[in-house]
């Protein structure tokens, strides 16, 4: 048993940060209500219904039995997902039985119920002159996420000018992060940076907020504490005030620094509002968009549906003034003329490629032409040229024809039947990278190599004591 790659891997989501997690701070995130109903909120739909099947069960029930819940074509998906839950040490599992971690299963019924400390959701202000509008708060956040993006691609106007200035806070994150690198004279997109510009919104929060709790770590501040706060504000009320008199100092600095993200408004010392940008992190809603509201606010002032065309010779017409959406454009597109109202360019060989050279895929530049894609286009099935959408997929193949996977390789095994057995295991979970049955050889992914090297270890253990 080798290791291939010992790289770790960049936590891309709130749940590879949760796993990498130690016991004992789960157990800690785990005591807050409000962080207990937000991890729900983030499951999968099957991970959910699982988790709503066990929640007031006494008693562990046998993977057999969950085995049951399940169609014999789907028992391998649950199966999957009970692994996920176990990473995230939602389930606990002993003796071929699973039930619910304790301490989540009683905070997420009292999150559930309205029992418990339910100051974890925030205090309500109760003065009377709270009265921002929610629209006021969506300009707010817009005009500030618009200002980290028009940083990042680097393009100077007139309304560029006018947003407001990146803090330091901002700045630093943005390098912590990688998505720039530089120093105070002049900072840089990376490819990473490409790649950010063109995720929803969601994943561009959830990628901000991740590379904050990296930075405290560094700062050693205590993680569990910050981990819980973003929960807290993840589970408040869009346009409603809250009390800022019960929080901590370090709470006080959170809000001033994710107040620089437009995740926070703040207009008095003693209250805060939530905007949109944070309170629809667990929106199942946000999951399907592919633009940030930042481009989306944009996009209202050229169509309200979309302002791409896109023709099956690869000609693009953009209905847009927008810098910042040109710029995005520019990315993959050829850009030929610029109009008043229009641009004018090309999807070319060359464009694409630069593109993907920047760490862009195929899949978020069709994703990205289709959501923004004018109504004229919108009425087709499918909404772009299927011609279009072939061809740079297969300029992505041209390019990446071997991907480098991090993984650990396993061989040497006594018997058949041992490598059988490991092998259906690690296809259960989901963690199958390549196996040969003929030389008894298997390589499964990083996050599976703990699992499978402890089923792998029993194997052994049961064959020493046969002999």
């Amino acid at each position: 048993m080798s290791q291939i790659s010992s790289e770790d891997e960049f936590k891309t989501t709130i749940a590879e940060y949760l796993e990498s997690l130690p016991t004992q701070f789960c157990q800690r995130v785990f005591s807050s209500p409000a962080a207990c109903l937000a991890i729900f909120r983030l499951l999968s739909t099957v991970g959910k219904q699982l988790i709503m099947s066990m929640l007031y069960l006494k008693s562990p029930i046998r993977l057999q039995e969950i085995g049951q819940w399940a169609k014999p074509d789907h028992q391998r998906m649950v199966k999957s997902k009970i692994h996920q839950l176990r990473k995230l040490q939602l389930l606990v599992e002993e003796k071929g039985s699973v039930s619910l971690n304790p301490i989540f299963r009683k905070q997420l019924q009292n999150a559930l119920t309205g029992g418990g400390d339910f100051s974890s959701f925030g205090v309500p202000y109760t003065g009377d002159d709270a009265v921002v509008s929610t629209k006021q708060l969506a300009k707010y956040a817009n005009e500030r996420w618009e200002a980290i993006l028009h940083f990042m691609v680097g393009r100077s106007s007139q309304a560029h000018e006018m947003l407001a200035p990146l803090s330091e806070s901002v700045r630093s994150i943005l390098r912590v992060s990688k998505l720039m690198e530089g120093g105070p004279e002049g900072m840089t997109i990376t490819n990473s940076g490409f790649q950010f510009l063109l995720q929803d919104s969601a994943s561009q929060v959830w990628t901000v907020l991740l590379q904050y709790l990296k930075l405290e770590e560094m700062q050693n501040t205590d993680v569990v504490e910050v981990l819980n706060f973003l929960f807290q504000l993840v589970s408040l009320q869009l346009g409603r005030a809250y009390s800022t008199e019960a929080l901590t100092r370090s709470q006080r600095k959170m809000l001033g620094e994710l107040r620089d993200f437009g995740l926070i408004f703040q207009d008095n010392p003693k209250r805060f509002y939530p905007t949109h940008l944070i309170t629809s992190l667990t929106s199942s809603g946000m999951s399907n968009d592919s633009v940030s509201d930042a481009v989306q606010s944009e996009l209202t002032k050229s169509s309200q549906h979309g302002y791409i065309i896109l023709e099956t010779n690869c000609r693009v017409y953009a209905y847009t003034d927008s810098p910042l959406q040109i710029a995005i454009l520019n990315l993959f597109v050829h850009l030929v003329s610029r109009f008043t109202n229009l641009v004018t360019g090309a999807v070319t060989r060359d464009s694409v490629r630069r593109a993907l050279a920047h760490g862009i895929t195929a899949d978020q530049i069709i994703t990205f032409l289709t959501s923004n894609a004018h109504p004229q286009m919108q009425g087709k099935t499918p909404v772009l040229p299927v011609t279009v959408t072939d061809q740079i997929r297969l300029w992505e193949q041209e390019r990446n024809r071997l991907k480098p996977t991090s993984a650990f390789f396993y061989k040497g095994f006594p018997q058949r039947q041992n490598f059988e057995r490991v092998l259906r295991c690690a296809q259960d979970m989901g963690v199958l990278l390549w196996a040969n049955s003929e030389k008894l050889q298997m390589a499964v992914t990083l996050q599976g190599h703990a699992r499978i090297a402890e089923i792998s270890k029993q194997q052994r253990g049961s064959n020493a004591q046969e002999q």
